[in-house]
């Protein structure tokens, strides 16, 4: 699909420059598309701002009605979207699957956000790292709220979020307006006069460079957990957790344990544990149905990854599983073993910086002041997840760091929902969180697939 997404019909773009689209589990082409250009921006953003007036005028009741409409449209068409999440964007059978209906609950059950617009234009670009979730958030609470919408998918998602965008055809034209194309894209859409504000989901460097036009600003960005495994932690439920948590979508997921504290007196035996559960996961091509385990983005990003394993290693930390680029199955994409390095001092680099790729990094503690103070200078706002018998001891060493959500021993697995019948996920929020919520919440574990992608 070369075509792009305007005034509620696909159309040819303006420009003639097309990028060809490669599978990066193989390298090898999956299709075409347009690289956009200010033409294209201009029709875009002329079609949004003309159906703004009569979208905001709907009732919100006719604006999740027309929501729900398109989640149904978007389950129709699972399987051209399934298809393209992995063939371009590298995600499994089980992770395409996961997202779509994740995105098409978010779609028929949207959250109102404090946009700040009333009836405005907005912007929407979207990560390669979650390709469709995300984005499916964003334009929910952008529509519920009776704004119009133009949207960027990150360039290894494009394919993808084109196709869904067949799910947008039954709302009014110029509601939603889907455009493809790269960074230059992306800068000329945020500095477009007619959009009122932005949203964007990815590296924090980007997101930086996006605060500077005055208007509105929605940023998504640094959202990795970190995460704390007590001495007294269920070290099985703890090793799946972390895992599942790093390595979805290739190590790529914004919602991961980045940085991973492990009480000292059961470090090595959690080391132990975790190398021979992550070494024996299937790493593959993802069209085949056993494989957990894909690729990276790109040529570029499995070859960061390895460089930053290494400068991992001159700092002091210890390699005990992969840490450099293969080929399975012969396959010429992009490609990393799964990764795992201990003894990974604070402060270090894997602990500045998003590793973007299936490497665990484990740095052992002792001392629990001095963990608080290790989670607070780098805490993002996502949340941290921790693992222990005591949960009032473990709520406690993190209720005073500002983060959105503590995690309780969140029972990830290879199985989404977990496959624990009866159980319940233990959420806090923090009181400045929480609002009128209790301190304290059950989750049905049916819920969790959601909520963990």
């Amino acid at each position: 699909m070369a075509q792009i997404f305007i005034d509620g019909r696909f159309v040819d773009a303006a420009t003639a420059t097309v990028r060809e689209v490669a599978n990066p589990a193989t390298a090898k082409p999956v299709g075409h598309c347009a690289e956009c250009g200010v033409v294209d921006v201009e029709q875009a953003t002329v079609a949004a701002r003309a159906a703004r007036v009569d979208w905001s005028a709907c009732s919100s009741d006719a604006r999740r009605a027309a929501l729900k409409a398109a989640a149904a449209a978007l389950r129709r068409g699972r399987e051209g979207i399934e298809t393209l999440l992995i063939a371009e964007g590298g995600l499994t059978g089980r992770e395409a699957r996961t997202a779509l209906e994740a995105s098409a609950n978010a779609l028929e059950q949207p959250v109102r956000r404090a946009m700040g617009l009333n009836g405005g234009v907005r912007a929407i670009l979207g990560p390669a790292s979650s390709p469709l979730l995300p984005i499916m958030r964003d334009v929910a609470s952008a529509l519920l709220a009776g704004e119009t919408v133009v949207l960027k998918p990150a360039p290894g998602a494009a394919l993808a979020q084109l196709e869904a965008a067949r799910a947008w055809a039954g709302l009014p034209p110029g509601v939603v307006n889907v455009l493809s194309g790269d960074a230059a894209l992306g800068q000329a859409l945020v500095a477009h006069a007619g959009i009122d504000a932005v949203s964007f989901t990815g590296s924090a460097g980007v997101g930086a460079a996006l605060a500077v036009g005055g208007r509105p600003l929605q940023l998504h960005t640094g959202g990795a957990d970190a995460a704390i495994v007590a001495r007294d932690a269920d070290l099985d439920l703890a090793v799946r957790a972390v895992a599942w948590s790093r390595l979805r979508h290739g190590g790529r997921s914004c919602a991961s344990s980045r940085r991973l504290y492990v009480h000292s007196a059961v470090a090595d035996e959690f080391v132990t544990r975790l190398h021979q559960y992550v070494g024996l996961l299937e790493v593959d091509n993802p069209v085949k149905p056993a494989v957990v385990l894909g690729p990276l983005a790109s040529a570029d990003a499995a070859k960061r990854c390895e460089g930053r394993v290494v400068k991992s290693m001159r700092e002091g930390a210890r390699l005990v599983l992969g840490g450099f680029r293969f080929r399975p199955s012969g396959l010429a994409g992009y490609w990393l073993q799964p990764t795992i390095l201990t003894d990974v001092r604070q402060g270090a680099l894997a602990m500045r910086e998003e590793m973007a790729g299936p490497i665990l990094t484990v740095t052992p503690y002792t001392d629990e002041d001095v963990l608080q103070r290790w989670v607070a200078e780098a805490a993002d706002p996502l949340g941290v997840s921790v693992f222990g018998a005591d949960e009032d001891a473990l709520c406690s060493l993190v209720a005073a760091l500002h983060v959105h959500t503590i995690w309780v021993n969140l029972p990830q697995s290879d199985d989404v929902p977990p496959a624990q019948p009866g159980a319940a996920v233990r959420v806090y929020r923090p009181a400045y969180a929480r609002n009128s919520t209790p301190d304290f919440y059950e989750l049905d574990p049916l819920q969790v697939g959601s909520l963990v992608e």
